[in-house]
């Protein structure tokens, strides 16, 4: 019988097409739906209806540590050009302790919207980080 325990959130692989996943952190889109509120005039109750609108993602955020002649998030950046993108979809995948997803996220659509590092500091002992945001269009949950 399985656990009832939670998942740790430590234990992850990110697939994107990147020859290298080694990511240290990633931060999942938060899923938003509108709120469309109508009342027709002849309507005897005096409240508002609500309806569900539209569905809206967030930006996802993938981070890792810079290593020498790997460029690719630079590389991806730079194929956004006016209402042109190269997008990928993106599987993010929480592992349990034999290395086998136990639930995923894919990510679809996506394309690279924003691109930063960390400071760069003479007196730290820190690992450079590179971020990388991404827009998305949709997004499925599988469960495994």
């Amino acid at each position: 019988m399985p656990a009832n325990n939670p998942h740790q959130s430590f234990h992850f692989r990110v697939e994107a097409g990147f020859s290298r996943i080694g990511f240290t952190h990633v931060q999942l889109p938060r899923m938003e739906r509108d709120v469309i509120r109508y009342r027709e005039g002849s309507d005897p109750v005096d409240s508002v209806r609500q309806l569900p609108g539209l569905l809206r993602l967030s930006d996802c955020v993938l981070q890792r540590g810079v290593i020498p002649v790997d460029h690719e998030f630079f590389q991806w950046m730079n194929t956004v050009h006016f209402g042109q993108a190269e997008r990928r979809d993106i599987v993010v995948s929480l592992l349990d302790e034999q290395h086998q997803p136990t639930l995923s996220w894919r990510l679809r659509n996506t394309f690279p919207v924003g691109l930063e590092w960390s400071p760069l500091d003479a007196q730290g002992s820190g690992v450079l980080i590179e971020t990388l945001r991404l827009s998305v269009e949709a997004m499925d949950i599988l469960a495994t």
